[in-house]
């Protein structure tokens, strides 16, 4: 079946089906829609997803709290990771 075919066929079922069916394939295309202008570029630890514009914001913060002074140095990590070893041993 072609394309031109399958449109035409899936706009002849849309008009056919009930409110409740035609809520979730809305549902659904814009969930499509969402993803083809917010692609996934990875996933959280927990599995969750990571698009575009959260790395945009999550770099934007992390860049922000740099400017406001909000970060350790690589000595003091360091300082924090020997305090540490020292209670897990």
């Amino acid at each position: 079946m072609s394309t031109v075919e399958i449109r035409a066929k899936v706009h002849q079922m849309i008009d056919e089906v009930d409110h409740a069916l035609l809520e979730a394939i809305h549902a659904m295309l814009e969930t499509y829609q969402k993803r083809e202008e917010d692609p996934i570029i990875g996933y959280e630890v927990d599995g969750r997803p990571i698009t575009t514009s959260t790395l945009e914001e999550q770099a934007d913060e992390a860049m922000g709290q740099v400017a406001r002074g909000e970060y350790i140095t690589l000595a003091e990590l360091e300082k924090e990771s020997e305090k540490w070893l020292k209670r897990t041993e």
